[in-house]
């Protein structure tokens, strides 16, 4: 039974590791890309609006929990395996779990920080009069006073703001 569970999880996270993608900082496509698309987003018509850059703030894209459960789940299998070799009958068994833990909290941090972007919240005033703001990569270089194109499929859709 121990073996099938054994097999069973690692299994599961090495199914689960294909589902994350390469991370940005080991040369992985940024998901808030603005010079990114998915292959649903070409050849779909969006609306564009002129405006003009009021500020620029740094920030840090954080990984989505999906992008983080494959190393949370490979850092428990290796921390469950490693702490059940310690000690001998249930000693083993509580080792084995805390291990679990402790390899999972480790994994999903790591994996974290290896999707973790450098971003900008940008904000425009379009020319309509409206203010926008939009978080996106740091991969397209922008400075107040600029003018730009927002680029959207409308409220709550991907967007992106590019230089004219």
């Amino acid at each position: 039974m121990k073996k099938f569970l054994l097999i069973a999880v690692a299994t599961i996270s090495v199914l689960l590791t294909g589902c994350a993608g390469v991370p940005p900082m080991m040369g992985g496509t940024q998901t808030s890309s603005a010079l990114g698309y998915t292959s649903g987003q070409a050849q779909v018509a969006q609306n564009v609006q002129l405006g003009t850059v009021l500020s620029i703030q740094p920030i840090a894209i954080a990984a989505s929990n999906t992008a983080t459960m494959p190393g949370g789940a490979l850092g428990a299998l290796a921390g469950g395996y490693v702490g059940s070799r310690i000690g001998n009958g249930r000693g083993s068994i509580v080792t084995g779990i805390l291990g679990a833990i402790a390899g999972s909290m480790a994994g999903q941090a790591a994996t974290a920080a290896a999707y973790r972007q450098a971003g900008y919240q940008v904000t425009v005033r379009l020319d309509d009069g409206q203010l926008i703001a939009l978080a996106q990569a740091a991969d397209v270089a922008l400075r107040p006073g600029e003018r730009v194109e927002y680029v959207s499929g409308g409220w709550g859709q991907p967007a992106r703001i590019l230089p004219m």
